[in-house]
């Protein structure tokens, strides 16, 4: 069995992570088994992790970046459909193109191989356009024109992905729910005819092997305690 992989997208506050149960709970209705990936950068978050505080920006994106591939690699041959809460390239949006470069060089990855792998990015509008002020209630440390910014960075990244659909912040998170998953069943009928690309395609397991250890080795050059270092491998799931 291959997976399809699709990827939930946009900038903050656009529903992703409250959505990504819906979707699968909608696709399990109509047969199809479901392997959710939470996104790495909160969970990462959650353990302590500060970019720019008691970790660099490249670092924190390098850890994510690696404990995402594999997160996504493990399950391949075991569902139907692969859901990510975000994807690998949304590190551009936070460290730029060059720098992204960079971290793929570094992680032996191949852009176009790893791009390939991606069968439909669903595309989450930010609220921060239409209700700048509960955006700035639920994401205090940021203000709407980051937001914003975010958003379209997302979506220039993910454009040649990103499924068809048309909807309206303004008509409440439930519609936009409903809009993006038909527009992601129309999708996925199209995907049957298609031959599917996993990462397993292009890497195998000395290269898992590898990320594990960069893993560890960035742990080790950060310095986080036995706890946290468990606790962040416990994320490759």
């Amino acid at each position: 069995m291959k997976a399809n992989k699709i990827v939930l997208v946009g900038g903050p506050c656009g529903g992703k992570t409250v959505s990504i149960k819906f979707i699968k709970q909608k696709l399990n209705e109509n047969g199809y088994s479901v392997k959710t990936v939470e996104e790495t950068a909160t969970s990462l978050l959650k353990l302590g992790y500060a970019p720019n505080e008691n970790i660099s920006l490249f670092d924190f994106q390098n850890l994510l970046l690696k404990i995402q591939f594999l997160n996504e690699y493990m399950y391949e041959d075991m569902f139907d459909i692969i859901l990510c809460d975000r994807g690998i390239f949304d590190g551009k949006i936070y460290i730029g193109e060059n720098e992204f470069e960079k971290l793929l060089k570094i992680n032996r990855l191949d852009e176009q191989n790893i791009f390939s792998t991606y069968d439909g990015a669903l595309y989450f509008r930010s609220i921060a356009y239409e209700y700048p002020k509960l955006f700035k209630i639920k994401r205090s440390y940021e203000n709407p024109e980051i937001g914003q910014r975010r958003d379209e960075l997302s979506r220039d990244v993910w454009l040649k992905k990103i499924v068809p659909c048309e909807y309206n912040n303004l008509d409440g998170l439930e519609n936009k729910q409903k809009v993006i998953y038909q527009s992601l069943k129309e999708k996925l009928m199209e995907l049957k005819k298609d031959n599917r690309v996993n990462l397993s395609d292009y890497y195998d397991n000395k290269h898992i092997n590898f990320m594990r250890e960069g893993i560890e080795e960035i742990m080790d050059n950060v310095g986080v305690n036995e706890r946290v270092k468990i606790k962040t491998m416990s994320l490759v799931r």
